[in-house]
Protein backbone atom coordinates (compact mmCIF):
# COMPACT_ATOMS: atom_id res chain seq x y z
CA UNK A 1 0.00 0.00 0.00
CA UNK A 2 2.94 2.33 0.54
CA UNK A 3 4.41 1.91 -2.47
CA UNK A 4 1.02 2.60 -4.61
CA UNK A 5 0.89 5.73 -2.47
CA UNK A 6 4.64 6.81 -3.36
CA UNK A 7 4.08 6.20 -6.53
CA UNK A 8 0.44 8.18 -6.99
CA UNK A 9 2.30 11.03 -5.79
CA UNK A 10 5.08 11.02 -7.78
CA UNK A 11 3.01 10.58 -11.03
CA UNK A 12 0.85 13.42 -10.08
CA UNK A 13 4.06 15.78 -9.08
CA UNK A 14 5.21 14.45 -12.40
CA UNK A 15 2.38 16.03 -14.50
CA UNK A 16 2.00 18.76 -13.02
CA UNK A 17 5.98 19.50 -14.09
CA UNK A 18 5.92 17.95 -17.15
CA UNK A 19 3.43 20.72 -18.54
CA UNK A 20 5.24 22.62 -21.17
CA UNK A 21 4.04 26.67 -21.83
CA UNK A 22 6.70 26.27 -25.02
CA UNK A 23 7.91 23.43 -26.67
CA UNK A 24 10.86 22.32 -23.93
CA UNK A 25 10.23 25.32 -21.67
CA UNK A 26 7.91 23.75 -18.61
CA UNK A 27 6.21 24.53 -15.52
CA UNK A 28 7.46 23.54 -12.49
CA UNK A 29 12.02 23.71 -13.97
CA UNK A 30 14.07 25.58 -11.92
CA UNK A 31 15.86 28.64 -13.24
CA UNK A 32 18.67 26.32 -13.81
CA UNK A 33 16.70 23.58 -15.39
CA UNK A 34 14.83 26.40 -17.78
CA UNK A 35 18.50 27.88 -18.74
CA UNK A 36 19.85 24.57 -19.55
CA UNK A 37 17.06 24.00 -22.06
CA UNK A 38 17.21 27.14 -23.89
CA UNK A 39 21.12 26.63 -23.80
CA UNK A 40 21.05 23.13 -25.71
CA UNK A 41 17.82 24.49 -28.10
CA UNK A 42 18.52 28.16 -28.36
CA UNK A 43 17.95 28.04 -32.47
CA UNK A 44 14.78 27.06 -31.42
CA UNK A 45 14.32 29.69 -28.98
CA UNK A 46 15.38 32.48 -30.95
CA UNK A 47 13.81 32.49 -34.57
CA UNK A 48 9.96 31.43 -34.12
CA UNK A 49 8.25 31.80 -37.42
CA UNK A 50 4.47 32.39 -36.90
CA UNK A 51 4.19 32.97 -40.89
CA UNK A 52 3.63 35.96 -43.25
CA UNK A 53 7.45 37.36 -42.46
CA UNK A 54 6.36 37.26 -38.44
CA UNK A 55 8.93 36.08 -35.97
CA UNK A 56 9.07 36.07 -32.46
CA UNK A 57 12.38 35.83 -30.08
CA UNK A 58 13.03 34.67 -26.46
CA UNK A 59 15.47 35.88 -24.55
CA UNK A 60 16.47 34.09 -21.39
CA UNK A 61 16.17 36.80 -18.71
CA UNK A 62 12.59 36.92 -20.14
CA UNK A 63 11.08 33.80 -17.93
CA UNK A 64 9.13 34.16 -15.46
CA UNK A 65 9.83 32.50 -11.78
CA UNK A 66 7.62 31.58 -8.90
CA UNK A 67 8.85 30.29 -6.01
CA UNK A 68 11.90 29.63 -8.28
CA UNK A 69 9.87 28.28 -10.54
CA UNK A 70 9.31 28.90 -14.38
CA UNK A 71 5.81 29.71 -14.75
CA UNK A 72 5.73 32.42 -18.11
CA UNK A 73 7.66 32.80 -20.86
CA UNK A 74 8.13 36.16 -23.08
CA UNK A 75 8.14 36.70 -26.50
CA UNK A 76 8.98 39.23 -28.55
CA UNK A 77 8.63 40.30 -32.15
CA UNK A 78 12.29 39.25 -33.40
CA UNK A 79 14.97 42.50 -34.82
CA UNK A 80 12.93 44.76 -32.55
CA UNK A 81 15.33 45.67 -29.77
CA UNK A 82 15.07 49.41 -30.54
CA UNK A 83 11.32 49.10 -30.92
CA UNK A 84 8.46 49.32 -33.47
CA UNK A 85 6.37 52.28 -35.16
CA UNK A 86 2.79 52.34 -34.32
CA UNK A 87 1.34 50.60 -37.15
CA UNK A 88 3.79 48.31 -37.67
CA UNK A 89 3.14 46.80 -33.46
CA UNK A 90 -0.71 47.15 -34.88
CA UNK A 91 0.12 44.63 -37.77
CA UNK A 92 1.78 42.58 -35.51
CA UNK A 93 -1.15 42.61 -32.63
CA UNK A 94 -3.79 41.87 -35.46
CA UNK A 95 -1.31 38.84 -36.85
CA UNK A 96 -0.71 37.62 -33.79
CA UNK A 97 -4.16 37.18 -32.95
CA UNK A 98 -4.86 36.06 -36.42
CA UNK A 99 -2.35 33.16 -35.98
CA UNK A 100 -3.91 32.11 -32.68
CA UNK A 101 -7.58 31.99 -33.89
CA UNK A 102 -5.80 29.67 -36.55
CA UNK A 103 -4.50 27.62 -33.93
CA UNK A 104 -8.21 27.18 -32.35
CA UNK A 105 -7.25 29.38 -29.77
CA UNK A 106 -10.11 30.27 -27.71
CA UNK A 107 -10.52 34.24 -26.15
CA UNK A 108 -10.88 34.87 -22.44
CA UNK A 109 -10.79 38.22 -22.10
CA UNK A 110 -10.89 41.32 -25.24
CA UNK A 111 -10.25 44.39 -23.29
CA UNK A 112 -10.60 47.32 -25.52
CA UNK A 113 -7.89 48.77 -27.43
CA UNK A 114 -5.98 45.60 -26.90
CA UNK A 115 -4.84 46.40 -30.38
CA UNK A 116 -4.16 50.15 -30.23
CA UNK A 117 -1.22 50.93 -28.31
CA UNK A 118 -1.92 54.81 -27.63
CA UNK A 119 -5.17 53.84 -26.15
CA UNK A 120 -4.51 50.25 -24.23
CA UNK A 121 -4.83 50.68 -20.88
CA UNK A 122 -5.80 46.95 -19.62
CA UNK A 123 -3.36 45.30 -16.81
CA UNK A 124 -4.06 41.98 -18.91
CA UNK A 125 -3.94 42.83 -22.57
CA UNK A 126 -5.63 39.95 -24.42
CA UNK A 127 -5.66 36.64 -23.41
CA UNK A 128 -6.34 33.19 -25.43
CA UNK A 129 -5.95 29.81 -24.20
CA UNK A 130 -5.00 26.72 -25.85
CA UNK A 131 -7.76 23.97 -26.73
CA UNK A 132 -6.29 21.70 -23.90
CA UNK A 133 -6.18 24.78 -21.42
CA UNK A 134 -2.73 24.20 -21.14
CA UNK A 135 -1.20 27.68 -21.72
CA UNK A 136 -3.12 30.94 -21.21
CA UNK A 137 -1.29 33.48 -23.64
CA UNK A 138 -1.18 37.34 -23.33
CA UNK A 139 -0.97 39.78 -25.87
CA UNK A 140 -0.04 43.37 -25.39
CA UNK A 141 1.94 46.20 -26.49
CA UNK A 142 4.07 48.56 -24.64
CA UNK A 143 5.32 52.18 -25.31
CA UNK A 144 8.09 54.32 -24.45
CA UNK A 145 9.93 57.25 -25.46
CA UNK A 146 13.49 57.56 -26.69
CA UNK A 147 15.04 60.68 -26.99
CA UNK A 148 11.68 62.76 -28.51
CA UNK A 149 10.61 59.09 -30.58
CA UNK A 150 7.81 57.38 -29.41
CA UNK A 151 8.51 53.33 -29.03
CA UNK A 152 6.36 51.05 -29.33
CA UNK A 153 6.35 46.50 -28.59
CA UNK A 154 4.76 43.94 -28.52
CA UNK A 155 4.93 41.23 -26.18
CA UNK A 156 3.45 37.99 -26.17
CA UNK A 157 3.92 35.62 -22.77
CA UNK A 158 2.41 32.34 -22.34
CA UNK A 159 1.70 30.78 -19.00
CA UNK A 160 0.80 27.47 -17.54
CA UNK A 161 -2.93 28.06 -17.56
CA UNK A 162 -3.69 26.37 -14.22
CA UNK A 163 -0.58 28.64 -12.77
CA UNK A 164 -1.80 31.77 -14.94
CA UNK A 165 -5.85 31.30 -13.47
CA UNK A 166 -4.31 30.87 -9.60
CA UNK A 167 -2.69 34.30 -10.03
CA UNK A 168 -5.69 35.62 -12.19
CA UNK A 169 -8.28 34.49 -8.92
CA UNK A 170 -5.55 35.77 -6.72
CA UNK A 171 -5.76 39.25 -8.64
CA UNK A 172 -9.99 39.45 -8.25
CA UNK A 173 -9.66 38.86 -4.77
CA UNK A 174 -7.83 41.51 -3.87
CA UNK A 175 -9.30 43.60 -6.55
CA UNK A 176 -13.01 42.98 -4.37
CA UNK A 177 -11.33 43.29 -1.18
CA UNK A 178 -10.05 46.98 -1.98
CA UNK A 179 -13.64 48.11 -3.75
CA UNK A 180 -15.31 46.10 -0.56
CA UNK A 181 -13.26 48.46 2.29
CA UNK A 182 -13.93 51.39 -0.32
CA UNK A 183 -16.74 52.36 1.60
CA UNK A 184 -18.82 52.69 -1.86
Amino acid sequence: MKNVLCIALLLIGASVYSQAIFKGLEAGMTKKEALKEFRQNKDEYTTIEVGNGFAYRIYQQNFEYHDNKLIAVLLTPKGSAMGQSYYEAVNWLDYSKTFFDKLNYREFYVPEYWNAPLNFRSKYGLLMHNPEKSVMLQLFPISYTIGNSKSYLVKLQLFNYEQFMNLYEAEKEVQEDIAEKSGF
